[in-house]
């Protein structure tokens, strides 16, 4: 592997150490897959479907949602609710200030859901799906969330060739950010129809499992594949920076096994980036162009992969979870 440029960087984030560690269910050997911080607490979503709200200070579970049938694929919180997506081919939007025995609304795709995101404008409702293979169609699909119905109201099916892993709706013009395993990262504008929505496409070579914007203005794209390879790309889709495969770190000292997870901190216009041990270390890194800096370690909160990081850098807190069915609480010392 060639070596990527790296630099020990502490001063830049408050060091955090670890404040609570506890199971997800105690007794169980549950993955933890995702954590999201939402106005109820710490919600993190499980490998037996459900989701569970943590308190976030003792990590003492307040509740649980357990509407889907098979894996939650991704959550998105937003003021007083969380969203959810399923490969039962649902998304469900959950009212935190209601019981939680079922979600507010619901709203339903042909195939199993991966990735989706809710637009600004809290209207549009955006899903991306696995690949139909009968079909050979890889559909985006639309939803209006204050209509009457749970079907979608419009469907791309020609955006991607293969799963749809990622949609992320930005702030700036309404586009949105679709990726997939056939390699690439799209930018399209979901007003128009579909053979005239794409605005750029990026073409990464390799299976895309997480990507999202960042910069000021969401002038910037990171693409991280299934092969732990990173790129940075700017939204005209212009390759700014290849890493190649980020755990080429580990010939600097920094041992690196796969990404855990990327934060972008509006108030120091940075990109963060969680990569991991297969022991269950989590080392933090600045992006920059071209270079890695480390700006710490999360050690002895798990002992196994971590799967899910939430982060606010400035309120001082970290949150994580792991394929040990473990959450891990971490603060700045004080």
């Amino acid at each position: 592997m060639t070596r990527i440029p790296i630099t020990q960087a502490p001063g830049l984030l408050p060091q955090l150490r670890l404040h609570a560690s506890a199971a997800y269910e105690a007794g169980s050997d549950l993955y933890v897959y995702e954590i999201v911080s939402t106005d109820l607490g710490m919600a993190a979503s499980a490998s037996n479907h459900t989701v569970k709200f943590f308190d976030r200070g003792t990590l003492q579970a307040t509740g649980t949602l357990a509407h889907h049938s098979d894996q939650v694929t991704q959550m998105r919180a937003r003021p007083n609710s969380l969203l959810t997506s399923s490969l039962d081919g649902q998304i469900a939007i959950w009212d935190l200030r209601q019981p939680l025995g079922a979600p507010a609304l619901g709203f339903r795709a042909s195939d199993p859901l991966l990735s989706f995101d809710l637009g600004n404008d809290e209207r549009l409702l955006v899903g991306g799906a696995r690949l139909d293979e009968d079909m050979h169609l890889s559909r985006i699909s639309f939803w209006d969330t204050r209509g009457s119905g749970t079907q979608a109201v419009r469907v791309f099916e020609s955006m991607h060739s293969d799963d749809v892993t990622q949609i992320h709706c930005g702030a700036r013009d309404g586009r949105v950010l679709s990726a997939s395993t056939d390699g690439l990262v799209c930018t399209f504008d979901p007003a128009q129809e579909e053979d005239d929505a794409v605005l750029a496409v990026a073409n990464t070579g390799a299976s895309v499992a997480r990507c999202g914007f960042f910069g000021p203005d969401e002038q910037y794209v990171y693409a991280q594949s299934d092969m732990e390879t990173l790129q940075l790309w700017s939204d005209d889709a212009t390759l700014l920076a290849d890493f190649g495969d980020v755990r080429a770190v580990a010939g600097s000292g920094v041992p690196v096994d796969y990404m855990a997870g990327f934060r972008y901190d509006a108030a120091t216009q940075r990109l963060f980036m969680a990569a991991g041990t297969d022991a269950g270390d989590l080392h933090v890194f600045h992006v920059g162009a071209g270079l890695l800096e480390h700006a710490q370690v999360l050690a002895g909160g798990h002992s196994a992969i971590v799967r899910a990081f939430d982060w606010d850098a400035h309120a001082g807190w970290a949150a994580t979870g792991g394929e040990d069915g473990r959450l891990s609480v971490w603060a700045a010392a004080q």
